[in-house]
């Protein structure tokens, strides 16, 4: 029986060489059905950088993104979280 997902995994790496710190996120279809508007407004903040080659979709409809951030990966983690968790206490 194969495990379904409904929430974001979540990573912090860093380079084995350079040092450079990214975070790695793998949003799964059950969560983006019910949150994609608030992952599509996290993904367009200007705090976030990453590009083409940093996404990868998959036929079921989820997706990774390997995404660097102005503060750290966490933190911007922590604020689609908290974009969310708003939303629904609304």
């Amino acid at each position: 029986m194969a495990i379904v997902l409904s929430q974001p995994q979540f990573q912090v790496l860093t380079h084995l060489h350079t040092g450079v710190i990214s975070g790695r996120i793998y949003f799964p279809a059950l969560f983006l059905a019910e949150f994609y508007s608030y992952v599509i407004q996290w993904l367009q903040r200007q705090e976030i950088s990453f590009d083409e080659k940093d996404l990868k979709s998959y036929s079921d409809g989820s997706f990774r993104v390997y995404f660097k951030a102005q503060q750290s990966p966490e933190t911007e983690f922590l604020a689609l979280i908290a974009m969310i968790e708003e939303s629904i206490s609304a």
